[in-house]
């Protein structure tokens, strides 16, 4: 699948842009704070309901407007042409202070009420500097960059997480009122039995999502670690590691460490019968470490237990890259688990992704520059850029250079050449 044309409407810096682009690699280049990543971004926006600058749509939302809307037109690998959107919007009630806002997805003019069935539609896979924060920073970031990949292969994961992270609000909210009557000994019963309620659905969904997420590291961890010995020359080891509720990943183990069982684990994940057993096994064990924190969360008012706190283990020679490592290292961590999910997608949807490079070329050094490229075989490309003779001669090696088509920004005004 390849875009042809773009299509912004009040995003950012942007009033209206229509863009047709080239099949192969189209480079935006200009000063900084014109508006080249915001492109970027709302070509992410539109095939990913997601911006990866921020969590905040309204500040996508273009000063003075009350919405925003990003479109991509696409050729599909069958021939055919397909339109995406993805809208939003904020109205301001004249009765109340209270902003109403709400997101619109559209395929060729179609509304699309599930945004799971919006996900995968248009895979990109975008490297920008904000990578970094997958290898360095707190634990949400490494939860997203997983859950945004699973989501990608399987867009059923998306509407599971969503599902367990509407029980999880509910809980909490139901404990932050618990902690008033727990001192009240028929209020107790009551909350014990609200709570076992919420406890079972959380468990069960939990387990769900602890054999996806258990398999999927463990593919991302194989990939990464191949991609990562490239750039360091077989000097350096990297391996990513799944943290999620204690003795939950034991009973997948088996799995993936059995020679005859491994490879059939990857690519096909368990067998029914397995998923069955395996998910019950967790269920429980969930459910008893929910059970066994009861006390401490109706007085704390929260949820202490759950994979809304799981975390990839990310190391380097086996030490934990967070703390232990240089930016130099972290940049070639981050590089090799992005190159790892383009791996995946190529893997699991017998599609190649389109790729998005957000100032790439400044934040990286010359060797991981070309394993970045090498891997960029027959994807259709985007690049955003200061220097135009320096993307030149960085896209010379690649057979599709001489098709390369070029447009200069300058303050939210795109011209070709």
């Amino acid at each position: 699948m390849i875009i042809q044309g773009i299509h912004l409407l009040n995003f950012r810096n942007y009033g209206r842009l229509d863009l047709d682009v080239g099949p192969s690699v189209n480079i935006f280049y200009g000063d900084n704070a014109q508006g080249k990543t915001n492109i970027i971004e709302a070509i992410y926006v539109a095939g990913s309901v997601a911006s990866h600058r921020t969590s905040k749509d309204a500040e996508m939302i273009r000063f003075g407007e009350e919405g925003y809307s990003t479109g991509l037109d696409l050729l599909c690998d069958d021939g055919g042409k397909m339109n995406v959107t993805a809208e939003f919007h904020t109205e301001k009630s004249d009765l109340s202070k209270n902003v109403r806002s709400y997101r619109v997805l559209m395929q060729d003019g179609v509304k699309i009420d599930r945004i799971s069935d919006y996900i995968g539609v248009c895979n990109i896979v975008i490297f920008a500097p904000e990578d970094l924060n997958i290898v360095k920073n707190a634990p949400a970031f490494r939860r997203k960059f997983l859950n945004t990949l699973i989501s990608k292969v399987s867009p059923s994961y998306f509407n599971l997480i969503s599902d367990l992270s509407r029980l999880m609000n509910r809980k909490n909210a139901y404990l932050r009122n618990a902690r008033n009557s727990r001192y009240d000994e028929a209020a107790r019963t009551e909350i014990e039995t609200s709570l076992d309620f919420w406890d079972f659905s959380i468990a069960d969904l939990s387990a769900d999502v602890i054999i996806m997420r258990d398999r999927f590291s463990r593919i991302l961890s194989e990939a990464a670690s191949k991609h990562h010995s490239d750039i360091s020359g077989g000097k350096e080891k990297l391996s990513v590691g799944y943290d999620t509720i204690s003795g939950c990943s034991v009973p997948l183990d088996a799995f993936a460490d059995d020679d005859r069982q491994h490879d059939a684990y990857m690519k096909k994940g368990l067998s029914g019968s397995d998923y069955t057993r395996i998910k019950g096994i967790l269920s429980d064990t969930i459910l008893s470490k929910l059970k066994s924190a009861r006390s401490y969360d109706i007085e704390k008012g929260i949820s202490s237990v759950g994979v809304n706190k799981d975390d990839l283990d990310i190391k380097l020679d086996g030490l934990q890259m967070r703390s232990f490592s240089s930016q130099g290292q972290q940049r070639s961590a981050s590089l090799a688990l992005k190159l790892a999910e383009l791996d995946i997608l190529r893997m699991f949807t017998s599609s190649t992704p389109i790729l998005l490079l957000d100032d790439v070329f400044s934040e990286l050094d010359a060797d991981r520059r070309a394993s970045l490229l090498s891997a960029m075989k027959d994807a259709q490309i985007f690049i955003t850029c200061t220097d135009r003779d320096m993307a030149v001669k960085e896209l010379a090696p690649m057979e599709s250079a001489d098709s390369a088509r070029y447009f200069k920004v300058s303050s939210g005004n795109v011209s070709a050449g």
